[in-house]
């Protein structure tokens, strides 16, 4: 039976489904977010049997980063692997937060220009654009149903951030390569995520009870497990078969759990535990069979460019055209997010991108030399 190595290889080590599969889930992340945009929270799909579907958009894209992730810290030293890393993230983030701050605020904000550049509150956005994530700018949204919130969508990069550390720290370990070392790191993980959800207060030691009790460990702790299980599938890759039952097993046992798991559960370790690998299967399986690409995208990835600027404009829209339903939002965005989304592939992630390929080759050049 061919296995998810098999098939690398037929296709030189990537995935022939991946792009569509990026695409689909930022997709995904946009119409999920036309909801609590538009009505102020996200309560109405929540009370829906849709709730796990759109809940499992932003794991799918971890799982697909961690087994992509994994695969580029398997060929090159730590050093380049953080710097591909930098040169993937950062500058796409950093233009962002920039224009959402320095350009487009000031001009919609209910505050005095004088007012909104002194305010510390623009300085704090700003630093978003490390991976100290921020989400308010002064007087920016304040009357929209989702208000104050400029770009909810940049919850999950300290954690990509932290998901790309932890491989470099295993990299420097010699850990990289190794299958059983994240499956530990995923154990871990989970026990925290249990620990934090199922001790009472006060009963744990003391740096532990600050770490599962924080905000941050609450959101990670539901993502992060992706970004390893991702990775460990790839470990495995030479061991895993691909294979559309599977697949079409996985996709059952998804949506089983979505539908009969217990509302009071829906948000705990146990329920990631168990959608957790029929999830990371499906979303690789996917990622590995041949899926209709749109022409218009060429050989260019928007996904991470829906992904960083749809929050904005959507919220835009609805400052600008007081849009009450998430469908009308839905199709109103479809045409300004894929414009800006190709500007920041074509004028930003691309350049950044080859820029980085140029400084690496001529290093080996150099070092050959």
């Amino acid at each position: 039976m061919k296995t998810l190595g098999l098939a690398l290889e037929e296709h030189r080590g990537f995935g022939p489904g991946f792009d569509f599969v990026r695409l689909f889930l930022a997709s995904g992340v946009v119409l999920w977010h036309c909801f609590p945009i538009t009505a102020g929270s996200a309560r109405l799909i929540e009370a829906t049997p849709f709730w796990f579907i759109v809940s499992s958009m932003v794991p799918m894209f971890f799982a697909v980063s961690g087994f992509l992730v994994i695969a580029s810290a398997t060929r090159v030293p730590v050093g380049p692997f953080l710097m591909n890393r930098v040169a993937r993230i950062f500058p796409a983030l950093i233009v962002v937060v920039g224009l959402m701050a320095l350009a487009v605020g000031p001009l919609i904000s209910s505050v005095p220009p004088g007012i909104y550049f002194e305010s510390s509150r623009l300085w704090r956005y700003l630093a978003t654009g490390l991976g100290l994530v921020s989400f308010d700018l002064p007087g920016v949204f304040e009357a929209n149903p989702y208000a104050r919130v400029v770009n909810g969508s940049l919850w999950t990069v300290p954690h990509e951030i932290l998901c790309y550390l932890m491989v470099a720290g295993l990299m420097i370990l010699g850990l990289a390569g190794r299958w059983w070392a994240l499956t530990l790191l995923f154990a871990l993980i989970f026990l925290l995520a249990f620990l934090g959800q199922w001790a009472p207060v006060g009963t744990l030691p003391g740096p532990v009870e600050m770490l599962v009790r924080s905000p941050h460990f609450a959101q990670g702790s539901k993502i992060i497990p992706f970004f390893l299980l991702g990775a460990i599938f790839y470990l495995a890759r030479g061991r895993i078969p691909l294979d559309w039952r599977l697949a079409a097993l996985s996709l059952v046992a998804v949506m089983a759990i979505g539908t009969l798991v217990d509302p009071s559960a829906r948000k705990g370790a146990l329920l990631w535990l168990a959608a957790g690998p029929p999830l990371t299967y499906l979303t690789v399986w996917a990622g590995m069979v041949r899926l209709p690409k749109p022409n218009f995208l060429g050989g260019g990835d928007f996904s991470y460019g829906v992904y960083l600027w749809h929050f904005p404009i959507l919220q835009l829209l609805v400052m600008a055209f007081g849009i009450g339903s998430w469908w009308v939002l839905g199709l109103a965005s479809i045409l300004p997010v894929m414009l800006v989304a190709a500007a920041s592939w074509h004028f930003v992630e691309k350049p950044a991108l080859a820029w980085r390929k140029r400084h690496s080759l001529a290093g080996a050049r150099a070092a050959k030399g």
